[in-house]
């Protein structure tokens, strides 16, 4: 089902900033029973990024309502989307923006059991990202430069790690990435380029009850390959193991990683 601020439809005004600019927000969320996993992350982020483009605040049980309805108590994930709506020609942003929702959501699907899940085979994404502290963090309509990240992944590949401008690993084309060394976890910060997303959070603030520690730092390549484990955490996929394309080590069982009872939680969480 797609809403469109509120009511079933599968179109918006040709005119729509979101259309024509890439003006808006989006939250991929997992829907389980009727209700957003993880909903106080998504919350919190989509208000940050509210603030910073300069939107207008939403109505939160609104939200939820739509977010519901169209995930029909079903297993799924839903996007939410907002854009600042139609607007005058140009950039500059409507004094007084009429916002435009757009609710989907796919078919049910079962979502795997942190027990079964398959390491991902990255790759090296040759396309590079830009360095913006303006909109890094934001999960921002405006992906062009993922779509060439994604569409240059090689057969075989399940992800690839994401470089930016300045040669820095940034993350996973379609998560944030992790490296565990020892009981340590290091992820790259997103205060200049990629998304902080939900699972970082709560990975952020729920590391310390698992025994692990977390560093927020730029990995070289060669520490990433050094590493113990790799990682890629997302709405879909939770935390899961991953490993390079070119790894000679291909690692243990996922259910022996010290990560496995905390991807548990995580699959759990509400």
């Amino acid at each position: 089902m797609i809403l469109v601020d509120g009511v079933a439809a599968d179109t918006v005004a040709a005119l729509d900033r979101g259309v024509l600019l890439g003006d808006g927000l989006f939250e991929t969320v997992r829907m389980r029973g009727g209700r957003p996993q993880l909903w106080r992350y998504h919350r919190e982020r989509l208000a940050r990024g509210l603030s910073r483009l300069g939107f207008p605040g939403l109505e939160e049980g609104a939200l939820l309502e739509e977010l519901g309805r169209a995930a029909a108590g079903t297993p799924c994930m839903a996007r939410l989307t907002i854009t600042r709506g139609v607007g005058p020609r140009g950039y500059a942003p409507p004094s007084v923006p009429a916002l435009t929702r757009i609710v989907s959501a796919g078919p049910a699907q079962t979502f795997a059991a942190p027990a079964e899940a398959v390491p991902l085979t990255m790759g090296w994404a040759e396309v590079r990202i830009g360095v913006n502290p303006a909109l890094a963090g934001l999960k921002h309509t405006s992906r062009l430069e993922h779509v060439l990240a994604r569409s240059c992944w090689q057969p075989g590949w399940d992800e690839a790690i994401l470089r930016d401008a300045l040669g820095r690993v940034v993350s996973a084309t379609q998560g944030n990435l992790w490296l565990r060394e020892g009981r340590t976890l290091v992820t790259p910060p997103v205060d200049e380029s990629g998304i902080a997303g939900t699972r970082r959070a709560w990975i952020l603030e729920h590391a310390r009850r698992f025994g692990l520690q977390v560093s927020e730092a730029y990995p070289e390549p060669a520490r990433i390959r050094a590493a113990d484990a790799l990682y890629v955490s997302n709405a879909r996929l939770g935390i899961t193991p991953a490993r390079l394309v070119d790894a000679d080590n291909l690692g243990g069982a996922w259910q022996d990683d010290p990560l496995y009872p905390m991807g548990n939680a995580l699959h759990e969480a509400d």
